[in-house]
């Protein structure tokens, strides 16, 4: 697969409100399928580390959960809430995976319970198992430095 050039991406840094700007490429593009029992964000971290990609973004997942176990920020701190299945549909999932322990990058995703009321958040890591199937698509993304891109 060639490479493309993936749009600029800008990030505000915490502590101030200068805008950086990350380029590079689309590197490898992978789609798997995790089996039942499997944690959503372990298999993707595990999937990123066994076809040597650092740094990758999701494009598409489908599937189920046993349950959803979702985190969210509230000025009180991170809250947690549990969505009962089984059987929880997963509507959208989305994020950049990363290996950083400074910057981690949690998933985040959009699920539907049993009844079809809709959920968002992150997903707890660990927490997330795969009911049947998940099918998802992975791509790498391979940062160029400055002095690379001139």
């Amino acid at each position: 697969m060639t490479n493309l050039v993936k749009p600029t991406t800008t990030t505000t840094t915490k502590n101030d409100n200068a805008i950086q700007i990350e380029r590079g490429t689309l590197g490898k593009l992978i789609m798997a399928r995790l089996k039942p029992n499997q944690d959503l964000t372990e298999s993707v971290e595990a999937l990123c580390r066994q076809h040597g990609m650092t740094t990758a973004i999701v494009r598409g997942a489908i599937g189920s959960l046993i349950d959803a176990h979702l985190q969210y920020k509230t000025p009180d701190g991170l809250n947690e809430l549990k969505v009962e299945g089984p059987g929880v549909e997963i509507l959208n999932v989305f994020g950049e995976i990363g290996f950083s322990a400074t910057n981690p990058n949690p998933l985040q995703g959009v699920v539907a319970d049993t009844a079809g009321k809709i959920f968002a958040g992150r997903f707890k890591r660990g927490a997330n198992l795969s009911f049947i199937t998940i099918e998802i698509t992975l791509q790498e993304w391979i940062s160029t430095t400055e002095s690379e891109a001139n």
